[in-house]
């Protein structure tokens, strides 16, 4: 499936910032399953833009201001082309689960992160053995897990910030896809099963049912899912939010211990007011015939940005993904 996608970030400021930082992560992963065809990032003002690939191997694009203003728009642009993922045909056994080379090679997603955290003993924990009790296979496990999941949680946008803890995520019964993909990674990491968190997009009008009919053209939110490691096969990608497998409408953007790792913005700036973030993603299906690569190439960005001193920073800008 071939997805032309556009995210629009509109930072506004209530009263003139002298200096303003902000690193993206919204560049799509190229990978076995999907091949970036074309991808740009245009910034209003024109600014120089330094790309960098973070350690999980996620796309950083780091821009700054260091002129009075009072609003930047960014817009990210990418075509990408993804494929279906293949599924775990043969049931692998839970005991391979406690081999010291795997765990090992997969410690830091076994861990507790900041916003995957719990204790043992816990009422997350305990949850979540309750919901494997029995499992025959890692991939029972991780269904287990799933289906506990969709049980206590409702999908409500609204019901959570990016500080909710899991306890708190359980004691609410609500949330959105990151809380989701949370709550599936702590449990399935508190009885053993290393997980990892994804960022992304999903080409569908509604996450929690990706597989009903979309429109062409869906405005959306960024998405979160996760993915579990099975000894000796690899990485199983699921979507908690909608209890199904990833597919081709799911779009990588990285991966890493939770969101803390990949969120899609970041930043700070110098100044006395307040800023306010505005995201959209937009996303199309793309038929044959139709052009891989953005129309209207933009001019040459304008370098303006300086190395720059140490600010004293005011405010940290952060965007929950739905």
């Amino acid at each position: 499936m071939r997805l032309g996608i556009a995210y629009r970030m509109h930072f506004r400021y209530s009263e003139t910032v002298t200096e303003s930082q902000n690193e993206v992560r919204v560049r799509p992963l190229h990978d076995d399953h999907q091949r970036v065809l074309a991808y740009r990032l245009i910034s209003r003002p024109r600014l120089e833009v330094l790309s960098v690939s973070d350690y999980w191997g996620t796309t950083v694009e780091h821009l700054g201001i260091r002129i009075p203003h009072n609003e930047l728009e960014l817009v990210a642009e990418s075509t990408v082309e993804t494929s279906s993922r293949a599924e775990p045909a043969e049931p692998v056994e839970v005991a391979a689960l406690t081999d010291s080379d795997f765990k090992t090679s997969h410690l830091e997603f076994l861990s507790a992160s900041q916003h995957v955290h719990w204790e043992g003993g816990n009422a997350l924990s305990q949850r979540a053995g309750s919901a494997v009790a029995g499992a025959s296979s890692v991939q029972d496990m991780v269904r287990a897990v799933m289906a506990d999941v969709r049980g206590v949680l409702t999908y409500r946008q609204g019901a959570t910030d990016i500080g909710t803890t899991l306890t708190e995520l359980l004691d609410g019964g609500a949330g959105v896809c990151q809380d989701f993909a949370h709550l599936a990674a702590g449990m399935l990491r508190s009885v053993g099963v290393p997980v990892r968190y994804v960022s992304g997009y999903l080409f569908a009008a509604d996450e929690t049912a990706p597989d009903t009919e979309t429109a062409d053209v869906v405005s959306v939110q960024t998405h979160a899912w996760i993915e579990a490691a099975l000894p000796g096969w690899g990485w199983w990608a699921l979507d908690p939010t909608n209890g199904g497998a990833v597919g081709e409408r799911h779009v990588v953007i990285g991966r890493g211990r939770d969101y803390g790792d990949v969120p899609p913005v970041r930043g700070a700036f110098t100044g006395s007011g307040t800023a306010e973030v505005d995201a959209e993603v937009v996303i199309g299906r793309q038929f044959d015939g139709q052009a891989s690569t953005p129309a209207g190439e933009p001019e040459p960005p304008r370098a303006v940005v300086t190395t720059p001193a140490a600010p004293n920073w005011r405010h940290q800008q952060s965007q929950q993904q739905q």
